[in-house]
Protein backbone atom coordinates (compact mmCIF):
# COMPACT_ATOMS: atom_id res chain seq x y z
CA UNK A 1 0.00 0.00 0.00
CA UNK A 2 1.15 3.12 -0.95
CA UNK A 3 1.60 5.81 1.97
CA UNK A 4 -0.27 8.80 2.15
CA UNK A 5 1.11 11.61 3.26
CA UNK A 6 -1.78 13.64 3.79
CA UNK A 7 -3.64 10.68 5.71
CA UNK A 8 -3.57 10.26 9.54
CA UNK A 9 -3.08 13.80 10.45
CA UNK A 10 -4.62 13.40 13.89
CA UNK A 11 -1.95 14.10 15.87
CA UNK A 12 -0.40 17.04 14.12
CA UNK A 13 -3.73 18.55 13.80
CA UNK A 14 -4.70 22.29 16.11
CA UNK A 15 -7.14 20.95 18.16
CA UNK A 16 -8.65 24.67 19.19
CA UNK A 17 -9.30 27.48 17.25
CA UNK A 18 -9.76 31.08 18.38
CA UNK A 19 -12.17 33.26 17.17
CA UNK A 20 -11.82 36.71 15.89
CA UNK A 21 -12.12 39.14 18.87
CA UNK A 22 -12.79 42.13 16.39
CA UNK A 23 -15.75 40.43 15.05
CA UNK A 24 -17.26 38.35 17.75
CA UNK A 25 -16.96 40.58 20.77
CA UNK A 26 -19.82 42.81 21.40
CA UNK A 27 -19.93 44.37 25.17
CA UNK A 28 -19.96 48.17 25.89
CA UNK A 29 -16.26 49.51 24.89
CA UNK A 30 -15.63 46.77 23.09
CA UNK A 31 -15.00 47.31 18.99
CA UNK A 32 -17.72 44.98 17.89
CA UNK A 33 -19.87 45.94 20.42
CA UNK A 34 -19.76 49.91 19.97
CA UNK A 35 -20.29 49.14 16.18
CA UNK A 36 -23.52 47.12 16.73
CA UNK A 37 -24.79 49.93 19.41
CA UNK A 38 -24.88 52.63 16.51
CA UNK A 39 -28.06 50.62 14.78
CA UNK A 40 -31.63 50.30 16.42
CA UNK A 41 -31.65 46.59 17.92
CA UNK A 42 -34.84 44.55 18.95
CA UNK A 43 -34.94 43.65 22.70
CA UNK A 44 -38.57 42.11 23.07
CA UNK A 45 -41.75 41.60 21.47
CA UNK A 46 -44.63 43.96 22.39
CA UNK A 47 -47.04 41.10 23.70
CA UNK A 48 -43.93 39.80 26.00
CA UNK A 49 -44.68 43.45 27.77
CA UNK A 50 -48.19 43.52 28.33
CA UNK A 51 -48.55 42.68 32.16
CA UNK A 52 -45.34 42.63 34.14
CA UNK A 53 -41.93 43.86 33.37
CA UNK A 54 -39.32 41.78 31.37
CA UNK A 55 -35.93 41.14 31.84
CA UNK A 56 -33.60 40.64 29.02
CA UNK A 57 -29.87 40.55 28.33
CA UNK A 58 -28.61 42.35 25.37
CA UNK A 59 -24.86 42.85 24.09
CA UNK A 60 -23.90 41.68 27.69
CA UNK A 61 -26.28 44.43 29.46
CA UNK A 62 -29.21 43.85 31.85
CA UNK A 63 -31.95 45.53 30.72
CA UNK A 64 -35.76 45.61 32.14
CA UNK A 65 -38.49 45.92 29.74
CA UNK A 66 -42.51 47.43 30.27
CA UNK A 67 -44.90 49.26 29.10
CA UNK A 68 -46.32 51.91 31.63
CA UNK A 69 -49.98 52.23 31.72
CA UNK A 70 -50.12 55.20 29.89
CA UNK A 71 -49.15 53.08 26.82
CA UNK A 72 -45.22 54.38 26.84
CA UNK A 73 -42.39 51.72 26.50
CA UNK A 74 -39.64 51.97 28.40
CA UNK A 75 -36.37 50.05 28.32
CA UNK A 76 -34.19 51.16 31.38
CA UNK A 77 -30.80 49.62 32.92
CA UNK A 78 -32.52 46.08 35.18
CA UNK A 79 -30.63 47.54 38.38
CA UNK A 80 -32.42 50.17 40.79
CA UNK A 81 -29.77 52.88 40.93
CA UNK A 82 -30.50 53.15 44.33
CA UNK A 83 -29.77 50.42 45.63
CA UNK A 84 -29.19 47.71 43.02
CA UNK A 85 -32.74 46.10 43.20
CA UNK A 86 -33.61 44.58 40.09
CA UNK A 87 -36.41 46.32 38.47
CA UNK A 88 -37.85 42.77 36.96
CA UNK A 89 -39.56 43.15 40.21
CA UNK A 90 -41.15 46.67 39.88
CA UNK A 91 -44.77 48.07 39.79
CA UNK A 92 -45.84 49.36 36.63
CA UNK A 93 -47.52 52.73 37.03
CA UNK A 94 -49.26 55.35 34.79
CA UNK A 95 -45.52 56.82 34.33
CA UNK A 96 -42.91 54.94 34.36
CA UNK A 97 -41.93 51.87 36.90
CA UNK A 98 -41.48 51.49 40.70
CA UNK A 99 -38.80 50.14 42.35
CA UNK A 100 -39.88 46.97 44.79
CA UNK A 101 -37.50 47.91 47.78
CA UNK A 102 -38.00 51.77 48.10
CA UNK A 103 -40.60 52.97 45.76
CA UNK A 104 -38.69 55.45 43.47
CA UNK A 105 -40.34 55.79 40.32
CA UNK A 106 -38.32 55.74 37.18
CA UNK A 107 -39.85 57.41 33.60
CA UNK A 108 -39.33 55.68 30.47
CA UNK A 109 -36.31 58.76 29.91
CA UNK A 110 -34.68 57.12 32.77
CA UNK A 111 -35.90 60.31 34.73
CA UNK A 112 -36.79 60.28 38.64
CA UNK A 113 -40.34 60.90 39.14
CA UNK A 114 -41.23 60.12 42.76
CA UNK A 115 -38.53 59.40 46.15
CA UNK A 116 -41.08 58.34 48.76
CA UNK A 117 -39.92 59.73 52.00
CA UNK A 118 -36.99 61.17 50.79
CA UNK A 119 -36.62 64.90 52.38
CA UNK A 120 -33.71 65.85 49.27
CA UNK A 121 -35.98 64.31 46.72
CA UNK A 122 -36.39 67.75 44.92
CA UNK A 123 -32.24 68.23 44.33
CA UNK A 124 -31.72 64.07 44.47
CA UNK A 125 -34.32 63.79 41.10
CA UNK A 126 -32.10 66.19 39.30
CA UNK A 127 -29.05 65.13 40.12
CA UNK A 128 -29.74 61.18 39.16
CA UNK A 129 -30.93 59.10 36.58
CA UNK A 130 -31.59 55.72 35.51
CA UNK A 131 -30.00 54.16 32.94
CA UNK A 132 -32.32 53.91 29.72
CA UNK A 133 -32.53 53.39 26.16
CA UNK A 134 -34.45 55.34 23.51
CA UNK A 135 -37.41 52.95 22.03
CA UNK A 136 -39.01 52.40 19.26
CA UNK A 137 -41.80 49.79 18.64
CA UNK A 138 -42.47 48.63 14.66
CA UNK A 139 -44.27 45.46 13.90
CA UNK A 140 -45.05 44.23 17.57
CA UNK A 141 -40.93 44.65 18.03
CA UNK A 142 -39.91 46.73 20.85
CA UNK A 143 -36.54 48.54 19.82
CA UNK A 144 -33.63 50.18 21.63
CA UNK A 145 -31.24 52.32 20.42
CA UNK A 146 -28.26 51.56 23.00
CA UNK A 147 -25.33 53.62 21.42
CA UNK A 148 -24.19 57.12 22.15
CA UNK A 149 -27.47 59.65 22.32
CA UNK A 150 -25.52 62.36 20.06
CA UNK A 151 -25.33 59.55 17.26
CA UNK A 152 -28.83 58.19 17.52
CA UNK A 153 -30.28 57.64 14.02
CA UNK A 154 -33.76 57.63 12.58
CA UNK A 155 -35.37 54.00 12.81
CA UNK A 156 -34.65 52.38 9.18
CA UNK A 157 -37.52 51.95 6.73
CA UNK A 158 -37.12 49.06 4.15
CA UNK A 159 -39.46 48.61 1.03
CA UNK A 160 -40.55 45.04 2.38
CA UNK A 161 -41.96 46.66 5.36
CA UNK A 162 -44.87 48.40 2.95
CA UNK A 163 -46.03 45.90 0.06
CA UNK A 164 -49.56 46.45 -0.71
CA UNK A 165 -51.50 43.60 0.31
CA UNK A 166 -49.25 42.42 2.42
CA UNK A 167 -49.32 42.98 6.92
CA UNK A 168 -45.95 42.29 9.51
CA UNK A 169 -46.71 39.86 12.02
CA UNK A 170 -44.50 39.04 15.06
CA UNK A 171 -42.69 35.57 15.22
CA UNK A 172 -41.26 33.89 17.53
CA UNK A 173 -38.45 34.54 19.78
CA UNK A 174 -35.64 32.20 18.64
CA UNK A 175 -32.53 31.61 21.06
CA UNK A 176 -29.10 30.40 19.84
CA UNK A 177 -26.06 28.96 21.80
CA UNK A 178 -23.70 30.60 20.17
CA UNK A 179 -21.83 33.50 19.08
CA UNK A 180 -24.23 36.32 16.61
CA UNK A 181 -21.68 36.41 14.06
CA UNK A 182 -21.71 32.27 13.40
CA UNK A 183 -25.96 32.61 13.04
CA UNK A 184 -25.86 35.20 10.78
CA UNK A 185 -23.58 34.18 8.37
CA UNK A 186 -25.53 31.21 7.84
CA UNK A 187 -27.95 33.91 5.43
CA UNK A 188 -24.45 34.33 3.21
CA UNK A 189 -24.31 30.66 2.78
CA UNK A 190 -26.65 29.26 0.23
CA UNK A 191 -24.42 25.86 -0.38
CA UNK A 192 -25.41 24.36 2.75
CA UNK A 193 -29.15 24.55 1.69
CA UNK A 194 -28.05 21.86 -0.61
CA UNK A 195 -26.82 19.50 2.09
CA UNK A 196 -28.67 20.58 4.95
CA UNK A 197 -31.61 21.08 4.41
CA UNK A 198 -31.84 18.05 1.65
CA UNK A 199 -31.51 15.93 4.26
CA UNK A 200 -33.92 18.14 6.75
CA UNK A 201 -36.66 17.62 4.17
CA UNK A 202 -38.26 20.95 4.67
CA UNK A 203 -37.23 23.26 1.80
CA UNK A 204 -38.59 22.27 -1.52
CA UNK A 205 -37.01 19.27 -3.34
CA UNK A 206 -35.54 21.65 -5.92
CA UNK A 207 -32.94 22.96 -3.14
CA UNK A 208 -30.91 19.58 -3.23
CA UNK A 209 -29.60 21.12 -6.58
CA UNK A 210 -26.21 23.24 -6.39
CA UNK A 211 -26.50 26.13 -7.87
CA UNK A 212 -24.65 28.80 -9.63
CA UNK A 213 -23.66 31.31 -6.65
CA UNK A 214 -22.44 34.74 -6.95
CA UNK A 215 -21.82 37.37 -4.17
CA UNK A 216 -22.06 41.37 -3.68
CA UNK A 217 -22.05 44.36 -1.57
CA UNK A 218 -25.07 46.51 -1.98
CA UNK A 219 -26.11 49.97 -0.76
CA UNK A 220 -27.28 48.41 2.55
CA UNK A 221 -25.03 45.50 2.74
CA UNK A 222 -24.41 42.37 1.23
CA UNK A 223 -26.29 39.99 -0.76
CA UNK A 224 -26.16 36.84 -2.99
CA UNK A 225 -27.72 35.15 -6.07
CA UNK A 226 -28.26 31.53 -6.70
CA UNK A 227 -29.12 30.32 -10.33
CA UNK A 228 -30.52 26.77 -11.06
CA UNK A 229 -32.18 25.02 -13.92
CA UNK A 230 -35.11 23.87 -13.04
CA UNK A 231 -37.19 21.80 -16.16
CA UNK A 232 -37.36 24.35 -18.54
CA UNK A 233 -36.96 27.65 -16.58
CA UNK A 234 -34.01 28.95 -14.53
CA UNK A 235 -34.48 30.41 -11.17
CA UNK A 236 -32.36 32.78 -9.54
CA UNK A 237 -32.98 33.09 -5.72
CA UNK A 238 -31.51 35.88 -4.09
CA UNK A 239 -30.94 36.77 -0.38
CA UNK A 240 -29.48 39.87 1.08
CA UNK A 241 -28.55 40.52 4.48
CA UNK A 242 -28.91 44.41 5.61
CA UNK A 243 -25.95 45.21 8.03
CA UNK A 244 -25.32 44.61 10.39
CA UNK A 245 -27.69 42.12 11.78
CA UNK A 246 -31.30 41.72 9.37
CA UNK A 247 -31.31 39.70 6.61
CA UNK A 248 -34.77 38.22 4.90
CA UNK A 249 -35.68 35.25 3.03
CA UNK A 250 -38.40 34.51 0.54
CA UNK A 251 -39.73 31.46 1.23
CA UNK A 252 -38.54 27.83 1.20
CA UNK A 253 -41.16 25.99 -0.48
CA UNK A 254 -40.51 27.88 -3.45
CA UNK A 255 -39.52 25.06 -6.34
CA UNK A 256 -38.74 27.40 -9.15
CA UNK A 257 -41.47 25.64 -11.66
CA UNK A 258 -43.69 29.05 -11.42
CA UNK A 259 -42.36 31.68 -13.79
CA UNK A 260 -42.48 35.08 -11.89
CA UNK A 261 -40.68 38.43 -12.15
CA UNK A 262 -40.43 38.58 -8.28
CA UNK A 263 -41.77 37.01 -5.10
CA UNK A 264 -42.98 38.73 -1.53
CA UNK A 265 -40.46 38.44 1.38
CA UNK A 266 -41.19 35.35 3.73
CA UNK A 267 -39.61 36.30 6.80
CA UNK A 268 -37.24 38.99 8.41
CA UNK A 269 -34.76 38.17 10.54
CA UNK A 270 -32.86 39.92 13.37
CA UNK A 271 -29.71 38.56 14.74
CA UNK A 272 -29.15 39.86 18.35
CA UNK A 273 -26.16 39.06 20.74
CA UNK A 274 -27.70 38.07 24.22
CA UNK A 275 -23.71 38.17 25.25
CA UNK A 276 -20.79 37.04 23.45
CA UNK A 277 -22.08 33.13 23.62
CA UNK A 278 -25.65 33.30 22.95
CA UNK A 279 -28.34 34.97 20.81
CA UNK A 280 -31.50 35.59 20.22
CA UNK A 281 -33.56 35.73 16.35
CA UNK A 282 -36.55 38.30 16.30
CA UNK A 283 -38.74 37.44 13.70
CA UNK A 284 -41.53 39.51 11.57
CA UNK A 285 -43.47 37.42 8.98
CA UNK A 286 -44.88 39.12 5.78
CA UNK A 287 -48.00 37.94 5.66
CA UNK A 288 -50.98 38.22 2.98
CA UNK A 289 -53.96 39.91 4.23
CA UNK A 290 -56.14 37.12 2.49
CA UNK A 291 -53.78 34.65 4.30
CA UNK A 292 -55.50 33.12 7.53
CA UNK A 293 -53.01 30.46 8.67
CA UNK A 294 -53.36 30.16 12.42
CA UNK A 295 -50.18 32.03 14.29
CA UNK A 296 -49.11 28.38 15.47
CA UNK A 297 -48.52 27.03 12.35
CA UNK A 298 -46.43 29.99 10.75
CA UNK A 299 -44.28 29.37 13.72
CA UNK A 300 -43.89 25.92 13.55
CA UNK A 301 -42.56 25.83 10.29
CA UNK A 302 -40.46 28.94 10.95
CA UNK A 303 -38.83 27.11 14.16
CA UNK A 304 -38.61 23.43 12.85
CA UNK A 305 -34.66 22.63 13.03
CA UNK A 306 -33.97 26.22 14.44
CA UNK A 307 -34.48 24.70 18.27
CA UNK A 308 -32.70 22.14 20.18
CA UNK A 309 -36.23 20.58 21.00
CA UNK A 310 -36.22 17.30 19.96
CA UNK A 311 -34.72 13.79 21.03
CA UNK A 312 -31.06 13.77 20.55
CA UNK A 313 -31.33 10.86 18.45
CA UNK A 314 -33.74 12.35 15.95
CA UNK A 315 -31.03 15.34 15.92
CA UNK A 316 -28.34 13.67 14.68
CA UNK A 317 -30.69 11.69 11.92
CA UNK A 318 -32.21 14.88 10.76
CA UNK A 319 -30.23 17.73 11.66
CA UNK A 320 -31.51 21.47 11.01
CA UNK A 321 -29.80 25.10 11.14
CA UNK A 322 -29.54 25.41 14.76
CA UNK A 323 -27.43 22.06 15.63
CA UNK A 324 -25.33 22.74 12.27
CA UNK A 325 -24.42 26.31 13.79
CA UNK A 326 -24.39 26.03 17.03
CA UNK A 327 -22.78 22.34 17.26
CA UNK A 328 -19.47 24.85 15.96
CA UNK A 329 -19.64 25.92 19.94
CA UNK A 330 -20.43 29.00 21.46
CA UNK A 331 -17.34 31.10 20.00
CA UNK A 332 -16.82 30.20 15.83
CA UNK A 333 -12.72 28.68 15.83
CA UNK A 334 -11.93 31.11 13.07
CA UNK A 335 -8.16 30.58 13.40
CA UNK A 336 -8.71 26.82 12.16
CA UNK A 337 -11.43 27.31 9.69
CA UNK A 338 -10.46 26.14 6.29
CA UNK A 339 -12.57 28.45 3.45
CA UNK A 340 -13.40 27.31 0.08
CA UNK A 341 -15.01 29.28 -3.02
CA UNK A 342 -18.71 28.58 -1.51
CA UNK A 343 -17.65 30.67 1.31
CA UNK A 344 -16.93 34.09 -0.60
CA UNK A 345 -20.26 35.08 0.94
CA UNK A 346 -18.74 34.45 4.70
CA UNK A 347 -15.69 36.06 3.37
CA UNK A 348 -17.55 39.39 2.18
CA UNK A 349 -20.00 39.60 5.25
CA UNK A 350 -16.52 39.66 7.56
CA UNK A 351 -14.89 42.08 5.51
CA UNK A 352 -18.27 44.45 5.67
CA UNK A 353 -18.30 44.16 9.17
CA UNK A 354 -14.95 44.33 9.75
CA UNK A 355 -15.03 47.80 7.56
CA UNK A 356 -18.09 48.29 9.67
CA UNK A 357 -16.29 48.26 13.03
CA UNK A 358 -13.19 49.94 11.72
CA UNK A 359 -15.42 53.04 10.44
CA UNK A 360 -17.06 53.72 13.92
CA UNK A 361 -13.30 53.70 15.48
CA UNK A 362 -12.61 56.30 13.31
CA UNK A 363 -15.82 58.26 13.79
CA UNK A 364 -17.53 57.55 10.61
CA UNK A 365 -21.26 56.36 10.01
CA UNK A 366 -20.63 52.42 8.69
CA UNK A 367 -22.20 50.97 5.92
CA UNK A 368 -26.00 50.28 6.29
CA UNK A 369 -26.25 53.10 8.72
CA UNK A 370 -29.63 54.91 7.31
CA UNK A 371 -29.26 58.79 8.60
CA UNK A 372 -33.06 59.71 7.34
CA UNK A 373 -35.94 58.52 6.90
CA UNK A 374 -36.24 57.38 2.77
CA UNK A 375 -37.84 54.00 2.15
CA UNK A 376 -34.58 52.07 0.91
CA UNK A 377 -34.61 49.07 -1.66
CA UNK A 378 -33.65 45.50 -0.40
CA UNK A 379 -32.69 42.48 -2.73
CA UNK A 380 -34.54 39.38 -1.74
CA UNK A 381 -36.13 37.54 -4.30
CA UNK A 382 -37.37 34.59 -6.33
CA UNK A 383 -36.82 35.67 -9.84
CA UNK A 384 -38.42 32.13 -12.68
CA UNK A 385 -38.01 32.69 -16.00
CA UNK A 386 -37.92 30.59 -19.02
CA UNK A 387 -35.12 28.82 -20.58
CA UNK A 388 -35.35 31.46 -23.14
CA UNK A 389 -34.47 34.14 -20.94
CA UNK A 390 -30.92 33.27 -20.71
CA UNK A 391 -28.18 33.05 -23.35
CA UNK A 392 -25.91 29.92 -23.64
CA UNK A 393 -26.37 26.63 -22.50
CA UNK A 394 -28.53 26.22 -19.39
CA UNK A 395 -26.80 23.49 -18.18
CA UNK A 396 -23.39 25.26 -18.52
CA UNK A 397 -22.02 26.46 -15.05
CA UNK A 398 -20.68 29.67 -16.62
CA UNK A 399 -23.78 30.66 -18.36
CA UNK A 400 -25.80 30.09 -15.38
CA UNK A 401 -23.39 32.16 -13.18
CA UNK A 402 -23.45 34.67 -15.76
CA UNK A 403 -27.40 34.97 -15.45
CA UNK A 404 -27.28 35.23 -11.78
CA UNK A 405 -24.55 38.10 -11.82
CA UNK A 406 -26.94 39.94 -14.49
CA UNK A 407 -30.08 39.16 -12.51
CA UNK A 408 -28.48 41.06 -9.21
CA UNK A 409 -26.78 43.63 -11.07
CA UNK A 410 -30.21 44.54 -12.51
CA UNK A 411 -32.00 44.68 -8.79
CA UNK A 412 -29.69 47.73 -8.02
CA UNK A 413 -30.76 49.46 -10.20
CA UNK A 414 -34.37 48.17 -10.70
CA UNK A 415 -34.92 46.70 -7.06
CA UNK A 416 -37.32 43.86 -7.02
CA UNK A 417 -39.81 44.57 -5.08
CA UNK A 418 -40.56 48.38 -6.39
CA UNK A 419 -42.32 46.90 -9.39
CA UNK A 420 -45.73 47.10 -8.34
CA UNK A 421 -47.95 44.21 -7.67
CA UNK A 422 -46.14 40.98 -6.20
CA UNK A 423 -46.98 37.77 -7.17
CA UNK A 424 -48.16 35.38 -4.28
CA UNK A 425 -45.58 32.97 -2.45
CA UNK A 426 -45.78 29.43 -2.75
CA UNK A 427 -48.37 27.86 -0.36
CA UNK A 428 -47.19 25.83 2.67
CA UNK A 429 -47.38 22.65 2.44
CA UNK A 430 -49.97 21.19 4.72
CA UNK A 431 -49.40 20.84 8.60
CA UNK A 432 -51.82 19.70 11.34
CA UNK A 433 -51.52 22.21 14.08
CA UNK A 434 -52.43 19.20 16.65
CA UNK A 435 -49.11 16.75 15.38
Amino acid sequence: MLHNDVAYTGYEAVLDGTPDQELTRTGRGTPGGEYLRRFWQPVAYSHEIEQAPLRVRIMGEDLVVFRDRSGAVGVLHLRCQHRGTSLEYGRVEEHGIRCCYHGRVFDVDGSILEMPGEREAEKLMKRFKQGAYPVHVFAGLVFAYMGPIEKKPPFPLYDKYFLPGMKLVPGPRVPFACNWVQVKENAMDPAHTAILHAWEGMFASEFGKFPQITWLSTPVGVAYAAARRVDENVWVRTTDIMMPNIHSITSVFESGRQPRDCSPPWITIWTVPRDDEYSHQFVILHVRETDHTPTEIHHRIITNGQTPDRPYAERQQVPGDYDAITSVGLMPPHSIEHLGTLDQGIMLFRKSLREGIRAVQDGQDPQGLIQDTDVRPTYASDMVAPLSAMQGDPDDPAALMQFARDTIARYLTAPPLRNGSIPEAPPYPRFDAAE
